[in-house]
């Protein structure tokens, strides 16, 4: 079994391999050819415990992350924590270990960029972030590899901390999300918050939101009349059901999941001015595939080193 560090996720594969993995990734799962993927949630206050778990093409990965806000103020380290076990799927022998908060942020920025790319206008250059925390960084620089990105918009809760990622991104600050969103074609909103921040109202015409925050039951980032109004894409459906914007608004009809845009076996959006709603929760189907091209590389380039469990 091998084990690889933070910095060799990192450096092993770039923001435009995710890219493509991970769209490839949904694409097998519409066509079926990918194991169930699971969820499991486990409250623990102050904090919470994801748990996720697939299968692609021979292998299984089981992905256990901690989700604890307060970890920045009392331990002075990342909010989120994690780690991802790969498995082959033929025998159960364990193949590689590895943190997981990383492949997370790194595989959700490539959902979103895929989710941009066959679903936002062609010619989107504005781009709105609403919240400013680990994900805030990678969305940028995906989102920027799909769509010609001219302007970016921030905002987040805390406004100090706001002006140094503006200034670090050369991004502009908006007083409210509403004033974020109104200026762009794509908006990404990556808060933990439990109340609904982003209404019909503060979205313009043609826009789509990828809603990245809500993944557990009482998380919530978007109105009901946005809801309502818009083309709904999902991730995978019966996990957004669970956890997702659709969660709290059940009745609204989902268009396709993403893998089924991929494939082309669905549409999105119809018109110019439609409103699209991606309802992202991350899937175990990312997971394992992030995990499993992180393996082949590992071992093509020597990274990573034995983790002997059976001394």
């Amino acid at each position: 079994m091998l084990m690889i560090t933070q910095s060799e996720i990192e450096r092993l594969l770039t923001p435009s391999d995710y890219i493509d993995l991970i769209e490839d990734a949904f694409a097998a799962y519409a066509r079926g050819e990918t194991t169930p993927s699971r969820l499991s949630h486990l409250d623990s206050p102050p904090g919470e415990f994801h748990i996720k778990a697939s299968g692609i093409g021979g292998v299984v990965a089981v992905k256990i992350g901690a989700c604890f806000y307060d970890r920045p103020a009392t331990l002075d380290l990342p909010s989120i924590v994690g780690v991802i076990a790969l498995f082959d799927a033929t025998n159960g022998q364990p193949l590689l270990f590895l943190e997981s908060a990383t492949v997370t942020r790194l595989r959700t920025a490539a959902a979103t960029a895929v989710a941009v790319r066959h679903l936002a206008l062609p010619d989107a250059a504005t781009l709105a972030v609403l919240g400013t925390g680990a994900q805030a960084a990678t969305h940028i620089t995906a989102i920027r590899a799909v769509r010609p990105i001219e302007r970016v918009i921030v905002w987040g809760r805390d406004p100090a901390k706001t002006a140094r990622f503006a200034h670090e991104h050369a991004a502009e600050v908006a007083r409210t999300p509403g004033e974020a969103a109104m200026e762009a074609s794509v908006v990404v909103t990556l808060t933990p918050s439990t109340r609904p921040y982003l209404g019909l109202t503060d979205v313009r015409p043609g826009a789509l939101v990828a809603a990245v925050g809500s993944d557990a039951p009482s998380k919530r980032e978007l109105h009901d009349d946005l809801l309502a109004a818009a083309t709904l894409i999902t991730d995978v459906t019966h996990q957004c059901a669970a956890v997702g914007e659709l969660h709290h608004r059940p009745q609204t009809p989902v268009k396709a999941e993403l893998g089924e845009i991929v494939l082309g076996t669905k549409t999105g959006r119809q018109h110019a001015d439609d409103i699209v709603v991606f309802d992202s929760t991350g899937t175990a189907v990312q997971d394992v595939a992030a995990a499993q091209a992180l393996y082949t590389a590992a071992r093509k380039y020597s990274a990573g080193r034995p983790l002997p469990l059976w001394d």
